[in-house]
């Protein structure tokens, strides 16, 4: 297989996921607004030369894409493969549409996994991807889901941007947000722990580590989190109403 040539745009917790999963099929340069050093399985250089990739990743949180992509989509390869990895798929894939030129090729992906996913699965192999194809043609865009599904062996769940996200409000916003609100309690470890208690603490421990670039991604990103959050909340105050009148 000839090795792939692919321009990761950013350098987060996710893309070193992404080079650890692609390294291996692909020759990856990355473009970081810090200056790095070579590693294996990765290049740094200038962002011209990541945006002259026939594939780009853009790898940073959705907030920040229409900023980035309406000062540099004018710099992206006309005939470059874009791959959005962002944890909402309305808005990103709405700026990339606008702002690239109309001959790039846009795919939309949910990778659904994290370090601590991957660990606990000993790799990436048979864990879920969201998959929004968006601007492609049919035989490019069969290349890709082979790839995605028969060589990294990822579990593809095809899927719109807004029943994405609608799904995605509950899966991750409010999981995400649960987990915050756990850190921000501190709960305690203890020997006493039940297994409900140690999820809780897995929650606070995964979700409410994670960067606050992240956590902003997904409650205000995603349009239709807030939504879940206010059920949250009513939840919240009609079983506390409930508990009030023993």
């Amino acid at each position: 297989m000839t090795k792939l040539k692919i321009g990761i745009i950013g350098y987060g917790d996710f893309t070193k996921v992404l080079i650890t999963m692609l390294a291996p099929y692909a020759d990856i340069v990355v473009s970081s607004r810090q200056n790095r050093v070579d590693a294996a399985g990765v290049r740094f250089v200038k962002l011209e030369e990541a945006l002259a990739q026939p594939i780009i990743i853009p790898s940073f949180p959705s907030q920040y894409f229409k900023a980035f992509f309406s000062q540099y989509g004018v710099m992206v390869n006309s005939k470059a493969l874009v791959i959005d990895v962002c944890s909402v798929k309305v808005n990103p894939l709405a700026v990339l549409e606008k702002y690239l030129p109309a001959s790039c090729s846009i795919v939309g992906t949910h990778p659904m996994f994290g370090p601590a996913s991957i660990q606990k699965n000993g790799g990436v192999r048979d864990l879920k991807c969201a998959y929004v194809p968006t601007r492609i043609a049919a035989e490019s865009e069969s290349l890709v889901r082979n790839f995605i599904s028969h060589t990294l062996g990822l579990k593809i769940i095809e899927t719109t941007p807004a029943e994405h996200d609608k799904s995605m409000a509950y899966v991750q916003g409010l999981s995400h947000y649960i987990g915050r609100v756990m850190d921000e309690m501190a709960i305690p470890d203890t020997p006493l722990a039940t297994m409900a208690y140690e999820d809780l603490l897995d929650m606070k421990r995964i979700q409410g580590s994670d960067s606050w670039d992240l956590f902003m991604s997904i409650v205000h990103e995603n349009p239709y989190a807030s939504q879940v959050r206010n059920e949250f909340s009513r939840a919240c105050h009609s079983l506390n109403t409930k508990i009030e009148q023993k």
